[in-house]
């Protein structure tokens, strides 16, 4: 009894002093005008210029217009990188960046994040040196005001192909049409739908590439390999607390124990950065066996939203490279695998480059370089690789 009253207590100090730490607030940057002003997808709303942010390059934090979960126009927040020095003759090539997960509160914003920021752009030094904008997005609702549609594949996408728009928009950033996307882990989900909407949702870009780390393949399967760990039921819980409040007839009330509810909703409150999950865990370690009730996997409707986020269902008609991590156990091998080749049997062009030994946290830094490489080979229009099978 004793060790757990001082357990407690070092929980609560260290809750304390993560929550004094937290990001601040959005300022007034990221409230959009009402109604918003005129203009297509990817129109700057506003933007500013961001001092230091990395060597090389004038960086600007941008509000642009995209569209939201529910089909119409919206404010979303993100950073436009570009290097020094005189733009090619027929613009800039651009990266769409997606990001991985840093939570769904709305202080969580990568574009937030005092000299954090540039660190969170996995291969950001590579892309630079090669000349490249990279246009970075915060997805909806994380800057801008909530809910975000966490692991919402369609609109993920949406942000992702307008903040090249906005890029191409930006008078000094000279950027072209021309353009890949690359993110790891829910930024991988996001690239892969990228490429999925790019031909319908933005015709007048040119996609040459789709780079995915860790693409949450199978929501269900990462879903069931992570529930009973405290990491994984972070990630779970700011799924299914963003879902509940986004998608229609959704209610935790449906799958999450009674007793957990309040701990998954102030689990959707934290953000990831460095040592502030550790503001989640005594959440995360609350939930106990008990989490949920009925698994969201066979319960609607969270089978249908769980299925509808699965990438994969609409063919990439660019090549794809996947990298995945070995030792990966957030977002297993053998499901990413699964992926690959159902990509390869719909005859799309998919590389599979797994990297062993290594981990979900580290996998996106040690494959930079080799996504880096693999997109200049794409601009330069040289034959993609493949690991799919032959005949």
């Amino acid at each position: 009894m004793v060790l757990l009253v001082g357990l407690a207590c070092v929980i609560a100090a260290l809750t304390i002093a993560l929550q004094a730490s937290a990001p601040q607030p959005p300022g007034p940057f990221y409230k959009a005008p009402s109604p918003l002003p005129p203009g297509p997808p990817g129109t700057i709303i506003r933007k500013e210029l961001i001092k230091g942010f990395y060597r090389g390059t004038r960086t600007y934090r941008v509000l642009y217009k995209s569209t939201g979960f529910d089909g119409r126009p919206t404010a979303v927040s993100g950073v436009i990188v570009v290097p020094e020095g005189p733009p090619p003759k027929r613009g800039r090539r651009v990266i769409a960046f997606t990001h991985g997960t840093v939570g769904v509160a709305s202080n969580c914003a990568p574009s937030l994040q005092k000299g954090k920021a540039s660190r969170l752009i996995e291969g950001l030094g590579e892309f630079v040196a090669a000349g490249y904008v990279v246009a970075a997005t915060d997805y909806q609702g994380l800057g801008t005001p909530g809910p975000s549609p966490y692991l919402v594949g369609r609109v993920e996408a949406m942000n992702a192909l307008d903040s090249v728009r906005a890029a191409h928009s930006l008078r000094q950033a000279h950027a072209g049409v021309d353009f890949a996307s690359w993110g790891h882990s829910q930024g991988g989900q996001a690239s892969l739908f990228t490429g999925q909407l790019a031909p319908g949702y933005a015709p007048e870009l040119h996609l040459v590439g789709v780079a995915a780390g860790a693409p949450v393949p199978n929501l269900k399967e990462v879903f069931e390999a992570n529930i009973n760990s405290a990491v994984g039921r972070i990630l779970i819980a700011m799924a299914l607390s963003s879902w509940a409040r986004l998608y229609p007839g959704a209610s935790l009330d449906q799958i999450v124990a009674p007793l957990a509810r309040d701990a998954v909703r102030r689990i959707a409150s934290v953000c990831l950065y460095g040592n502030q999950i550790l503001g989640a865990l005594p959440s995360a370690l609350g939930l106990g066996l008990r989490f949920i009730t009925s698994p969201p996997w066979s319960t609607e409707p969270w089978r249908n939203i769980l299925a509808e986020n699965d990438p994969g269902a609409t063919p990439i008609a660019v090549p794809v490279l996947v990298t995945q991590g070995g030792a990966d156990k957030i977002v297993p091998a053998r499901a990413t695998e699964k992926l690959v080749g159902a990509m390869c049997a719909k005859g799309e062009k998919v590389e599979l480059r797994l990297f062993p030994s290594v981990e979900h946290l580290e996998a996106g830094i040690i494959a930079a370089p080799d996504v880096a490489a693999w997109i200049a080979d794409r601009f330069a229009g040289r034959p993609p690789p493949s690991t799919c099978p032959v005949g």
